[in-house]
């Protein structure tokens, strides 16, 4: 059991203006949730997050990020308390709350992979996919990892549906972006991707039917 006074100290920790101050004591709070389990720090962390104050804000998702990253497929049990919270940094007009939030569900995703959370991590992509479109190297970067993430925990056909309404739009940058996206499921998913593929009719010169993928038990 954490010590009230603990939490509270690490939770204050948050409002302070210095940055190194601020990371460090995410950082604690994470290792905290993984040596006495998450459920002893979560309810005063999201609390904590009905703080409105940007800096504060942040550091309960970067501690949601740290703690997903350490405790693994712990997280199984905790992805459903966090989801409306993370829900809630995606739909923000701040760019910092969406990449941390992507952030978390990146090392979320991976975690709980293979274990049935696939309902919650579908919901959670409708909210990071409209980001794709973002120019800040950062959330970018946070985006397209939180997309692998995705990529591992629901399939890359899954990703592929998204991506095929996109990839010949009229106009460029569109289809820059789905593209970048089509290139990191392939190199990702390459033999996953293949029963994923639309179904192209024969014509007279070409074979296109692939029965092999018709089979079934």
């Amino acid at each position: 059991r954490v010590h009230g006074d603990v939490m509270a100290t690490l939770l204050n920790n948050l409002k302070v203006q210095e940055r190194q101050l601020r990371v460090c004591t995410t950082v604690a709070i994470a290792i905290v949730a993984e040596t006495c389990s998450p459920f002893t720090i979560l309810p005063a962390l999201m609390n904590e997050y009905r703080v409105p104050e940007l800096n504060v804000q942040n550091g309960v998702l970067k501690a949601l990020s740290f703690m997903f990253e350490y405790i693994g497929e712990m997280g199984k049990d905790y992805i459903y308390s966090v989801t409306p919270l993370l829900e809630d940094a995606l739909m923000e007009r701040d760019l910092v709350h969406r990449q941390i939030a992507s952030a978390a569900i990146k090392h979320m995703a991976i975690g709980v992979n293979g274990f049935s959370c696939e309902d919650a991590l579908s919901h959670l992509l409708n909210f990071v996919w409209p980001n794709i479109f973002e120019t800040s190297p950062h959330v970018i970067q946070a985006v397209f990892e939180a997309l692998d993430g995705f990529r591992v925990a629901l399939g890359a056909n899954k990703l592929l549906q998204y991506t095929m309404q996109g990839l010949f739009h009229p106009a460029r940058k569109v289809r820059d972006v789905y593209w970048r996206i089509y290139n990191t499921l392939y190199v990702g998913a390459q033999d996953a991707m293949v029963y994923g593929y639309p179904r192209v009719p024969n014509d007279e010169k070409n074979l296109y039917n692939r029965h092999e993928l018709d089979y079934f038990l």
